[in-house]
């Protein structure tokens, strides 16, 4: 039988759980999956002084293997995209919440000063701060490693046949059979509006970024979430990314890759590095990497 099961808020969005096997089964199973959410999120969470990436990056705790994990593999997406993906972009991010607030964007010269280097780095033993690591935030792959450890952890409930995980944008499905999951028109954001893609997902993660709900409002300027690194600025020349991948946390760090880059630039990595991603440029044209599955068609 199927279980469906919806928490909110968990990682500061909705979370959605399909889970199929026997009645026993699916509740062990999304018992499982609510702790494991539960458990890292307190560990990855930037608003607990006493969470695991808090104490670290600090200074005052060790690295745990989950944090080593996403730090890891945040390190390799900022190296494979020439710095396109940054998992430290808090001081970034807070200025643009000021400059909200006052109304007055930044110079462009301020922005040159918050931008910066990778502040660690990997070794065979570890994770090495080599810079003021206080801006580290991990937002942009955590949640990615959240989802896939949640979903692991409900897959390996015997019984269980089938485990979907959504959590608002971020999607993973691993067992038996695929899905079918609806992309909006970026151009048509409403909670009602039929998705004008559909793409399917088996033994795999999808995830989806888009500039229409969640941004900065600059005096009468909308501008989106997603922020360059390497300037600082907003990016404008992407509306929607949505990115298939093996694993959430890596869909959900090369979504901010493709979303970055200019749709050349994009386009181009995406073919290198064997990516499955469709963009939406600021004119409303969708482009389609030749790893986007085939059978995909406009709704």
């Amino acid at each position: 039988m199927t279980h469906l099961a919806t928490r909110s808020p968990v990682l500061g969005t909705v979370v959605e759980l399909r889970l199929d096997g026997p009645q026993t089964a699916t509740r062990q199973a999304e018992q499982a999956a609510w702790d494991c959410f539960e458990r890292l999120e307190q560990e990855f969470s930037t608003f607990r002084p006493d969470s695991r990436l808090c104490q670290w990056r600090s200074g005052r705790g060790e690295c745990s293997p989950d944090l080593l994990a996403v730090l890891s593999r945040a390190a390799h997406w900022y190296e494979l995209s020439g710095g396109a993906f940054h998992p430290a972009t808090a001081g970034l991010t807070a200025r643009w919440r000021r400059a909200e607030a006052e109304a007055v964007a930044p110079t462009a010269a301020e922005l040159v000063e918050l931008t910066t280097d990778l502040p660690y780095r990997i070794t065979p033993t570890g994770v090495e701060r080599v810079a003021d690591c206080s801006e580290v935030d991990l937002n942009a792959i955590a949640k990615g490693y959240i989802v896939d450890e949640a979903a692991a952890a409900a897959a390996a409930v015997p019984g269980i046949s089938t485990v979907v995980v959504n959590a608002g944008g971020d999607l993973r499905h691993c067992g038996t059979g695929s899905i079918q999951v609806g992309i909006e028109d970026p151009a048509t954001p409403y909670d009602n509006a039929p998705p004008r893609w559909r793409v399917p997902v088996a033994n795999a993660a999808l995830a989806t970024s888009g500039s229409a709900r969640r941004g900065f409002r600059v005096a009468d300027q909308w501008l989106g979430h997603v922020l360059d690194p390497r300037t600082g600025s907003p990016v404008g020349h992407t509306t929607s990314v949505s990115v298939v991948a093996a694993t959430a946390m890596d869909a959900d760090a090369l979504a901010t890759v493709v979303g970055v880059l200019t749709t050349a630039e994009a386009l181009d990595f995406a073919a290198r590095h064997q990516v499955a991603c469709l963009l939406v440029s600021g004119d409303g044209t969708a482009h389609t990497s030749p790893e986007w599955p085939t059978d995909d068609q406009p709704r």
